[in-house]
């Protein structure tokens, strides 16, 4: 393939064009809702405690993934896509027209993020039916900038708007988001579920399905694994590191910005080499080697001298954690058959998820009881034993490709 083809591949594919530029829009406006939410909770009196609470009731929706996985194998992902983003709209809209009190608010944004949830594994089993098989290393890398755009720009986009028109005004911004989103995905042609020739059996009987493909499946097994390890260490960065650079480092609130944010450029940046490199990598080098630039940049985070160290340090983690998203999503796309994609997706959103929530009950405690150098350094070591164990868990054969249903 030509490098001219390489770089086209949102041109030659419609379905899949539509499908991201429904991912980009949809993730700045979820960047823009976050910003908006926390200040408004926190200028309206609201402790630690409740910003807390509210970023639980927007993460604890990622424990029904096994639930929104079997949902996407069981209808039309198209159809089910455009449902989850239009009711977003209609959640979103209401919060910005009464900005109800903190118990009703924490509601919403719960059932705004189940519906998100239901989405994504529906997004992502979609990709394999929208472009070919080799392709899907570039792909993913695209959804990748997408949802990296949100890392990078949303909330600074969200802290402008609340700053400049209002929290009502950025949530209304957000609503329209979800508008323009349905619009997108209303041009992606139909994606029906795929029937694998087994009997039609109850709901709760392909949730236990989905999961016992995952325990004995080699590939799902490896990537979930690797997944709820890698993250329960490296996620303590979001923990440890406002101590690292304002106390530590004696930075301000404009130098933890600069650092918080290099880490969301770096998954930019694995996105945007692997649109256009995606043959010179498998999804099996760019998903473990992900994790050890992630484990590297983690231990170099600990050690930075400096703001502008620890500000590269986590450029670097960005690239790692931006390079194994992408080479994770191609490895369950490649080996899991299609009937069975959508409970695999949803299980590796909820591996994230506990993950990220062990991370952040012990991270505390650790920089309580550590430096938050010591912290980062034992993280570091955590990660690259996830990813050692990711070498031996994952299968080394060549991807296998499975033909569309």
């Amino acid at each position: 393939m030509t490098q001219a083809r390489r770089s086209s591949l949102l041109r030659r594919h419609a379905g899949f064009r539509w499908l991201w530029v429904s991912r980009a829009i949809s993730y700045i406006g979820d960047g823009i809702a976050l910003i908006a939410f926390v200040l408004h909770v926190q200028g309206s009196g609201g402790s630690g405690t409740a910003v807390a609470g509210l970023l639980l009731a927007a993460a604890l929706p990622s424990l029904l993934g096994p639930v929104a996985g079997s949902i996407a194998d069981r209808v039309d992902r198209r159809r089910l896509m455009l449902g989850c983003e239009l009711g977003q709209g209609v959640v979103y809209l209401a919060i910005a027209v009464f900005l109800p009190d903190y118990a009703v608010l924490l509601a919403l944004v719960a059932v705004a993020n189940v519906l998100a949830r239901c989405f994504a594994p529906a997004a992502s089993s979609s990709v394999p039916s929208l472009v070919p098989g080799e392709e899907l290393v570039g792909a993913n890398a695209w959804l990748g900038t997408a949802l990296n755009l949100q890392v990078a720009f949303g909330g600074l986009l969200g802290g402008l708007l609340v700053a400049g028109v209002g929290v009502r005004w950025a949530l209304a911004i957000d609503a329209a988001s979800f508008l323009l989103s349905a619009l997108a995905l209303a041009k992606v042609p139909a994606l029906p579920p795929v029937r694998d020739g087994t009997p039609v059996v109850s709901f709760a009987r392909t949730v236990r399905d989905g999961i016992g493909f995952v325990a004995t499946h080699a590939v799902a097994r490896a990537v979930v694994v690797t997944l709820f390890v890698g993250v329960a260490f490296a996620a303590v960065d979001n923990v440890a590191l406002v101590f690292l650079t304002r106390d530590e480092l004696g930075g301000g609130s404009v130098a933890f910005g600069v650092v918080a944010s290099a880490f969301g450029f770096g998954m930019l940046a694995a996105s945007l080499v692997l649109t256009r490199w995606e043959r010179l990598v498998t999804a099996r080098t760019a998903f473990l080697g992900g994790w050890f630039l992630t484990a590297a940049g983690t231990l170099a985070t600990g050690l930075g001298p400096a703001v502008a160290a620890v500000a590269t340090a986590q450029w670097l983690g960005g690239v790692g954690n931006g390079s194994a998203n992408v080479g994770g999503d191609t490895l369950i796309q490649r080996t899991v058959p299609v009937a069975m994609r959508g409970r695999v997706f949803g299980l590796t959103s909820t591996a994230a998820f506990l993950g990220s929530g062990l991370a952040y009950a012990i991270g505390g405690v650790l920089v309580d009881l550590m430096s938050p150098r010591a912290v980062f350094v034992a993280a570091s070591a955590g990660v690259l034993a996830a990813s050692i164990a990711g070498v031996f868990l994952l299968p080394r054969q060549r991807d296998e490709h499975i033909e569309e249903g």
